[in-house]
């Protein structure tokens, strides 16, 4: 059964690339904090990347939770499941025929 799975994410929640330029760090400064090279925050911060659960932890720890971890896992990416119609339903094939108005 596909289910569709929301997160709320409070406003004071920012990504990245956000709150990257509204502190005016630099994205090797940043990298240099959380051990990481600054190629991978550039592909954090155009969603090229989604890090692995122990990097999520530093970058929500170097910015104070400004960017949590639920902000990767809950992100832009929409799941094309979720939006297709609904298989047919071969065992009820009464439910699928068009109705006569």
């Amino acid at each position: 059964m596909t289910g569709i799975f929301l997160t709320f994410i409070s406003s004071s929640m920012v990504t990245l690339e956000t709150h990257l330029r509204q502190s005016g760090e630099k994205q090797a400064d940043f990298a240099v904090r959380v051990n990481v090279r600054q190629g991978t925050v550039s592909k954090l911060c155009r969603g090229q990347m989604i890090p692995s659960m122990m990097l999520a932890q530093r970058i929500e720890r170097a910015t104070g939770g400004k960017v949590p971890v639920a902000i990767w896992v809950s992100g832009e990416t929409v799941d094309q499941a979720a939006i297709s119609p609904p298989p047919p339903n071969l065992e009820h094939p009464h439910e699928n025929a068009p109705t006569s108005t």
